[in-house]
């Protein structure tokens, strides 16, 4: 049994490649038994759980990947499940909000209280003119809302993940506003890191690179088959309805993939100007020269791609484990 952990409490659309990926055979026609795995964080983050060995790949974090660099416990990205970040400003256009700054003298949830999320969102807003100051930012605690939040009149926007929340509620699809991050060019960055443990990288790279390929297929199907992705994630969003799934879908499907048409490629510029951008605003886990050398060590690598020529990482050495 191959265990792989999402990233979020339960499965949504950004998975749906995988699932198809599972329902047509792709994994089990090059001997994987896969099974998803999602939940609340009472053991740890997925991060935690792969880097302690409790499942054997996970979605993770760019800045949950450079704190767990630890010798063979060390995680590894072998592939970046979008092109893009996945976070944005959403509302509904009765708030009359069009862009970042006109979010001055509204109210504005952030998840959790997330810093990072404060910093992005002051830089949107005043990237666009805005003043951040007159902004009325509230932090929900352990509840991420979805557009029923302003729907309802609690907030006149929030973040959340611009291709899932802003589908779950009564209103219209033509309703919706939504202000992703990247259009306005503030911490570009892949979303979340598909991630082994290094010494299993080291250890079975064939099977690294099948769950690769297998995987990158199922993404193209469900380009190419969005109705067949629907069907395939249906039983484990039983309680979404399908037209839901199918406009987060359509949504979500064009970040997949890079210039090429390719999934799983991570841009290493990207990836190292997102690193940046944490460590000069307070963000990163880990100090950021141990950071960038971690990315130059290869922490993150395409080599298993089956559309890539990159060589591979070398191989743990005996001192670095530690």
């Amino acid at each position: 049994m191959l265990r792989v952990r999402l990233e979020y409490v339960h499965p949504w659309t950004n998975h749906a490649g995988m699932y198809l990926a599972r329902e047509r055979g792709l994994y089990a026609e090059r001997g994987l038994d896969v099974e998803f795995t999602s939940g609340d964080f009472y053991r740890g983050d997925p991060a935690y759980l792969l880097a302690r060995g409790e499942v054997d790949i996970a979605l993770v974090r760019l800045n949950q990947l450079l704190f767990h660099q630890q010798g063979e416990s060390s995680l590894i990205s072998f592939a970046v499940m979008n092109q893009c970040q996945i976070g944005g400003v959403i509302t509904n256009s009765s708030t009359g909000i069009t862009r970042f700054r006109d979010l001055e003298g509204k109210r504005v949830c952030i998840p959790m209280g997330v810093k990072r999320l404060y910093t992005e969102l002051r830089q949107a807003v005043e990237k666009d003119g805005g003043d951040f100051s007159k902004l009325i930012t509230i932090d929900p605690g352990e509840w991420e809302p979805d557009i029923r939040s302003v729907e309802r009149g609690k907030f006149d926007a929030f973040i959340n993940v611009a291709w899932w929340e802003p589908y779950q509620g009564s209103g219209s699809f033509d309703e919706l506003v939504v202000l992703p991050f990247d259009d306005i060019d503030v911490a570009p960055h892949h979303s979340y890191y598909v991630s082994v443990r290094r010494d299993l990288f080291d250890r079975n790279p064939r099977l690294v690179r099948d769950f690769a390929a297998a995987t990158a297929q199922g993404y193209a199907m469900a380009r190419e088959d969005p109705d067949a992705a629907v069907r395939a994630l249906q039983p484990s969003l039983c309680h979404i309805d399908p037209e839901v799934i199918a406009a987060s879908l359509r949504a979500v499907t064009p970040s997949w993939f890079d210039a090429r048409g390719d999934w799983g490629t991570a841009d290493l510029s990207m990836v190292r100007g997102y690193t940046q951008w944490m460590g000069e605003n307070g963000h990163l886990s880990v100090p950021l020269e141990r950071a960038l050398a971690a990315i130059d060590g290869g922490c993150v690598t395409n080599a298993m791609l089956p559309h890539s020529d990159d060589p591979m990482p070398a191989p743990l050495k005996l001192e670095d484990i530690g």
